[in-house]
C-alpha cells in the first residue's frame, strides 16, 4: 500500500514538468508567431509602395508630354483639382495635376504617414534631341502599426524608384 502512494505523488510530478515543457514551447511559437505578422505587415506595406511607385510612372508614361515639362515635379495637390479628368478631356497640365492628386490620394489609403516626392532631370550623357527624361519616385511612410505591436523602434520605411522615361 506504501508503494502505491509513492507512484501516485511520482505521476502528478511527471505532469507538472510535461506541462510546464509544453508551456515553454508555446510560448516560443507564440514569439514566432508576433514575429511572422510583423514581417508580414512591413512586407506588405512595401509592396503597396513599390506598386505605387509604379503606379504613377505608368500615368506619367500615358502623359509623356507633362512628363517631360516636369509637371509632375513637385508636392501632389492638396485639394481635388477643378478638372475631372476621369470623365472628361484635359489638358496635359490638368491631367498631371489630377493625375497627382489621385495618386496621392491612393497611396495616403494605402502607406500609413505617406508622403512622396517626384523629381525629373536629363540623364548624364543624354542629348534633350532623344527627350528621355530621368524619373526618381520616392515614397516615405511609418511602418509603426508592425513594429508597435511588438514594442520596437518604430523607423520610417522608404522606397525609392528611378527608371528612364
Amino acid at each position: 500500500m506504501n508503494q502505491l502512494r509513492t507512484r501516485a505523488g511520482f505521476t502528478l510530478l511527471e505532469v507538472l514538468v510535461t506541462v510546464v515543457i509544453l508551456s515553454l514551447g508555446m510560448l516560443g511559437v507564440a514569439g514566432v508567431l508576433l514575429l511572422v505578422h510583423k514581417n508580414n505587415a512591413s512586407s506588405y506595406m512595401e509592396q503597396q509602395a513599390v506598386q505605387q511607385a509604379y503606379d504613377i510612372l505608368d500615368r506619367m508614361r500615358a502623359n509623356r508630354s507633362a512628363a517631360l515639362q516636369g509637371l509632375y515635379d513637385g508636392a501632389p495637390p492638396s485639394s481635388a483639382p477643378a478638372n475631372n479628368c476621369s470623365s472628361g478631356a484635359c489638358t496635359p497640365q490638368q491631367m498631371a495635376e489630377y493625375d497627382l492628386w489621385q495618386w496621392h490620394s491612393d497611396l495616403v489609403g494605402a502607406l500609413p504617414a505617406a508622403t512622396s516626392s517626384i523629381s525629373t532631370a536629363t540623364p548624364a550623357g543624354v542629348s534633350s534631341a532623344n527627350q528621355d527624361v530621368q524619373v526618381t519616385v520616392a515614397l516615405h511612410w511609418s511602418d509603426a502599426p508592425a513594429l508597435q505591436a511588438l514594442k520596437q523602434t518604430v523607423k520610417p520605411a522608404s522606397y525609392t524608384l528611378t527608371t528612364v522615361l
